[in-house]
C-alpha cells in the first residue's frame, strides 16, 4: 500500500521564492546535524517506547532540514543506524528486535521522502515549461535510487559497528537486498504512473541557459523540501497529540 499524505494532517507547506529554497549543507553542518540525529535515535532506542514512530518522525524532520538528495539521504540513514547501534547495547537478547523496529521506522521515513519527491515531480510535470529536462531527470533518478542508497549505507555502517551490531546489520542488509524493502514496494507503485506523467508533460523548458537551469533545479528541490516539511510538521503534531493523550504514569 502506498503512503499518501493524509489530508487531515493539515496543509502541506510549499516554499516559494528564492530566499526559501533549500541549499546543500556544508560538511560541518551535515556532521553537526548527523550527531544530533544520532543522539536522538540512541535515546529513543534506549527508552524503548514508540521506537518505530519516533524514528520515522526523526528521519522526516532531518531530511526536511536540507536539500533532499542522495548525499543527504546517505547522511541521515547513517546517523539513524549508528544511533540505533549505540542504543541497543542495553537491550541484550532483544537487540535484533530493537534494530528491526528502527529499520521499519527508517523505511517509513524514507517512504515519506520518496512521496515528497514524487509530488514535486508531478508538480513539475504540470508546469513543464518552468523546468529543465536534465533537472527533472536527475530528480527522477535520485528517487529511483533511494532504496539502493538506503541498503548500501546500511551495509557500510555495519562494517563500523560492534560484533553484535555488525552481525545483525549485515543480516538485515542481506535480507533487504534479497527480499526488498518497504521503500521498494512503494517505488513499484510510483513507477506504475509517474514515468507516464513525465512523458506526457510535453516540451520541457529552459533547455538553454545555465543560470536559468540552475534556478529551475533549485525550485524543484524547494518543492520537494516543502512537501516534506509539511509532512514533518504533521507528524510532529500527531506525536504531540498522542503524547498528550497518554495517561500520566507518575
Amino acid at each position: 500500500m502506498s503512503q499518501e499524505i493524509n489530508p487531515e494532517q493539515g496543509p502541506v507547506r510549499q516554499p516559494e521564492g528564492e530566499g526559501n529554497q533549500p541549499r546543500e549543507k556544508t560538511e560541518a553542518e551535515r556532521r553537526e546535524a548527523a550527531e544530533k540525529l544520532q543522539a536522538a535515535v540512541q535515546e529513543a532506542v534506549e527508552a524503548a517506547e514508540d521506537v518505530r514512530e519516533t524514528v520515522r518522525r526523526l528521519t522526516v524532520e532531518a531530511l526536511a532540514e536540507g536539500r533532499l538528495d542522495a548525499a543527504e539521504i546517505r547522511s541521515v540513514v547513517a546517523a539513524v543506524v549508528e544511533g540505533a547501534g549505540a542504543g541497543i547495547e542495553k537491550h541484550g537478547g532483544r537487540a535484533r528486535q530493537a534494530l528491526e523496529e528502527v529499520m521499519r521506522g527508517l523505511e517509513d521515513g524514507l517512504i515519506k521522502a520518496a512521496e515528497a519527491s514524487k509530488l514535486a515531480l508531478e508538480e513539475a510535470a504540470g508546469r513543464a515549461q518552468e523546468f529543465a529536462e536534465q533537472d527533472v531527470k536527475r530528480a527522477f533518478d535520485q528517487l529511483v535510487e533511494m532504496e539502493k542508497v538506503y541498503i548500501d549505507t546500511l551495509a557500510e555502517v555495519a562494517k563500523k559497528g560492534t560484533d553484535q551490531t555488525r552481525e545483525i546489520l549485515d543480516d538485515l542488509a542481506r535480507h533487504a537486498r534479497d527480499s526488498g524493502t518497504a521503500i521498494g514496494e512503494y517505488m513499484a507503485e510510483v513507477m506504475e504512473t509517474l514515468p507516464r506523467k513525465l512523458q506526457e508533460a510535453g516540451e520541457w523548458g529552459l533547455k538553454a541557459g545555465i543560470e536559468s537551469a540552475r534556478t529551475a533545479g533549485s525550485q524543484l528541490a524547494a518543492i520537494a523540501s516543502g512537501f516534506l516539511a509539511g509532512i514533518s510538521e504533521a507528524l510532529d503534531r500527531q506525536a504531540k497529540r498522542l503524547k498528550s493523550e497518554k495517561p500520566d504514569q507518575s
